[in-house]
């Protein structure tokens, strides 16, 4: 044991720290993605949406510190099923008779006996924690899925709000053209002109503030995926493209109470303190703990009397385990309240997701029913009169401006509602019906 002890590497080792660091950033991703290989991936290959979650259940190492602790849960139930093993006990060493040489000792082998229920017990509780873990692991997978499917979404819409913005952009500079024209023939003034190149600015800039959540979102993306090689994205902006379905709160809340990972634990937690208890009545009632089988060894010759036993009883003179067993009867009634509040909570935040949905789709659908057709309308009006030569070009572009802003407040609207609905389906732990 000193020779194992001296050979292990050092508990602390900075170094190691930084060449496991190494390692995740140059090495393949561990797992295989649908659709490409290690190798298109290191060349920068564009993922999907499945990919990059592929991927994030392969790397991602918040998920897999919950799933290696799911693996130990589960070794426990094996570990609950063993019992001690025996031991061989040295007695009777006469002192006295060891000069003379008529050494004699008792060779004993003792084995400890199980109270009956107790491994069941121990087993039981065991497979429901190692339920419990494995729950969490399920759980942590669906929350990490929602994840990846935000920022996917919020990806889809800032690439579709840039271009919006630079179209803004173009607007603003020709704007600002022709005032820098018309300032030219003194048919407008520097204030009007001042005002365009301000509108300007603040139209690059928000070109300039779009690029960097888009980079910051890229960045968390990568996060969330787990270290390994540089990767694209490969940006849908179909998904914020939702059909239309009907959300059934009761039918919804019923299959979140199905699905969610998070209730079964409760439940399994429950069940461990059932194994609790069982334990503690067991542990209550006089056994015998332990029996030996004794051999004399001495100078004469081996008779039957060399031969004994023994055995020791637990007897419940001073205790009755009362205590524990109040105690485990306490953290049933604990887990039994913590349970209810679990299916309070799932019911809960499944009620404000499908408020928050149901909220957004209407943004959506007002936008579309009445903004977007107003301002087309106020659009086809103004190049009409253009071309009649009733209104200003200026004019014209202020109005194709106002046009641009209504399809970006619709495209946000469209984000708030793809998302919605991604924090509905997380909540009911399963997708929607559409």
């Amino acid at each position: 044991m000193a020779a194992v002890g001296c050979a292990s590497a050092p508990a602390v080792s900075p170094e190691r720290a930084i060449a496991t660091w190494r390692e995740m950033q140059v090495g393949p991703p561990r797992g295989s993605l649908p659709g490409t290989t290690a190798a298109t991936l290191a060349a920068g290959d564009a993922l999907t949406l499945e990919q990059a979650y592929a991927l994030a259940l392969a790397n991602n190492p918040e998920l897999a510190v919950v799933e290696a602790r799911a693996e130990v849960a589960a070794t426990e139930v094996f570990a609950a099923r063993q019992i001690e093993n025996p031991s061989v006990r040295v007695s009777n060493v006469g002192v006295d008779d060891s000069a003379p040489g008529r050494l004699g000792f008792n060779l004993g082998l003792r084995a400890p006996i199980p109270r009956p229920g107790s491994v069941r017990a121990r087993v039981e509780g065991a497979r429901h924690a190692a339920a419990g873990a494995q729950d969490a692991a399920t759980a942590a997978r669906r929350q990490l899925r929602a994840r990846v499917q935000r920022l996917f979404a919020r990806l889809a819409w800032l690439t579709a709000d840039l271009e919006e913005v630079a179209q803004a952009v173009a607007l603003c500079e020709e704007r600002r053209r022709q005032l820098q024209a018309r300032v030219a023939r003194a048919v407008a003034t520097d204030v009007a002109l001042a005002m365009a190149e301000v509108a300007r600015a603040e139209a690059t800039d928000e070109v300039r503030k779009l690029r960097g959540e888009l980079a910051r979102t890229e960045a968390e993306l990568a996060r969330v995926v787990g270290p390994g090689p540089a990767f694209r994205v490969r940006v849908d902006r179909a998904q914020l493209d939702i059909a239309d379905m009907v959300l059934d709160p009761t039918a919804l809340t019923e299959q979140a109470l199905r699905s969610r990972p998070e209730l079964r634990a409760a439940q399994t937690r429950v069940g461990q303190a059932r194994s609790a208890i069982s334990l503690a009545r067991v542990a209550a009632a006089p056994w015998i703990s332990w029996a030996q089988v004794n051999y004399f060894f001495g100078p004469g010759p081996a008779t039957p009397s060399s031969f004994g036993v023994g055995f020791a009883v637990d007897v419940p003179l001073f205790s009755l385990n009362r205590g524990k067993i109040k105690a485990a009867k306490a953290t049933i009634r604990q887990r039994q309240v913590e349970e209810r509040a679990e299916v309070a909570a799932i019911a809960g935040e499944v009620a404000e997701a499908i408020a928050r949905a149901q909220r957004a789709d209407a943004r959506v659908l007002e936008i579309e029913q009445d903004l977007l057709p107003q301002v087309d309308a106020a659009a086809g009006q103004a190049d009409a009169a253009l071309v009649a030569g009733t209104l200003d070009v200026v004019e014209v572009l202020e109005v194709e401006a106002r046009r641009v802003a209504a399809r970006r407040l619709h495209l946000a609207a469209r984000f708030e509602r793809r998302d919605a609905l991604i924090e509905l389906e997380a909540a009911v732990g399963a997708p929607l019906s559409r």
